[in-house]
C-alpha cells in the first residue's frame, strides 16, 4: 500500500505505524483507526501548505498523534496525547530524515488533543491540532461521533429528552450529546486561518444534519 505523502521517510514511518496498530492489545474504534490518522495527515499537509508551516514536521506529528489509544470512556483517555508524545522521540530517532525534527514533532503531538487541553506553541503544533479537530466536523465528524459512542455502548440519543433541555448533556451515555459537549465549540477555536475556513464549511454540514434530525425527532 502506497500513499501520496511526499517525503523519503514517509513509507518507512507508515509501515512501522501499521505494524504498531496491528499489535495493539485493545482494538481501536472506527473513529480512531488508521483511516483517521491518514485523513488527519492529509489535512495537516493541506494546512501546512496554506500557512507556510514546515510540512515534514506537520506530517510526522499527524501520523504519530494517536500512537497511544484508549477508549473514550477509559480513565486514561485524556492522557493519550502526552503518552504518545513521550514515545515520539524514539520513533523520530529511529526514522532516518526525522532525527532533527524530534522536539518539534513531540511538541505538536503533546498539544493536539481536545480532552488533554493542550495549547500549541508553534505554527506546526497549531496546524496539527486544527487538522485533528477538522476530522471531528463535517460528514466525517458525524460518522465518527456515532462510531465512538457505539464502541462503548452509548445510545444514539436520550429517548425523552434528546436535546438535553431538562438534563445535563452526557456524551458517555448518549452520542448526540457530544455535539453540544464538544463539536459545537470546535470551529471558533481553530488556530490557523486555513483551519478556520475549512471548519466553517464543515460546521455548516454538521448544523444542517442537526437541523434535519431535529425536524425528524420533533415531528415537524
Amino acid at each position: 500500500m502506497t500513499t501520496d505523502f511526499p517525503f523519503p521517510w514517509s513509507e518507512q514511518l507508515l509501515a512501522r505505524l501499521r505494524a504498531h496498530l496491528a499489535a495493539e492489545p485493545l482494538p481501536r474504534d472506527g473513529a480512531h483507526d488508521l483511516g483517521h490518522i491518514l485523513r488527519v495527515a492529509r489535512l495537516a499537509l493541506k494546512l501546512a501548505a496554506a500557512e507556510g508551516a514546515d510540512p515534514e514536521t506537520c506530517l510526522a506529528a499527524a501520523l504519530l498523534h494517536d500512537l497511544v489509544y484508549r477508549p473514550k470512556n477509559h480513565p486514561e483517555s485524556a492522557l493519550t496525547a502526552r503518552m504518545a508524545a513521550e514515545l515520539v522521540p524514539r520513533w523520530c530517532q529511529e526514522t532516518p530524515g526525522l532525527e532533527g525534527r524530534t522536539a518539534a514533532v513531540a511538541a505538536a503531538v503533546a498539544t493536539h488533543s481536545w480532552s488533554g487541553g493542550g495549547t500549541p506553541d508553534s505554527l506546526e503544533a497549531a496546524v496539527v491540532q486544527d487538522a485533528d479537530r477538522l476530522e471531528a466536523l463535517g460528514a466525517t465528524g458525524i460518522a465518527r461521533v456515532f462510531a465512538t459512542g457505539a464502541s462503548f455502548g452509548a445510545g444514539l440519543w436520550h429517548a425523552e429528552d434528546p436535546w438535553a433541555k431538562a438534563r445535563e448533556p452526557d456524551d458517555k451515555a448518549w452520542s448526540l450529546d457530544h455535539f453540544e459537549r464538544k463539536l459545537a465549540h470546535l470551529a471558533k477555536g481553530m488556530k490557523t486561518a486555513a483551519g478556520q475556513r475549512l471548519a466553517q464549511a464543515r460546521e455548516r454540514t454538521m448544523l444542517a444534519y442537526l437541523e434535519a434530525l431535529r425536524s425528524e425527532l420533533d415531528g415537524h
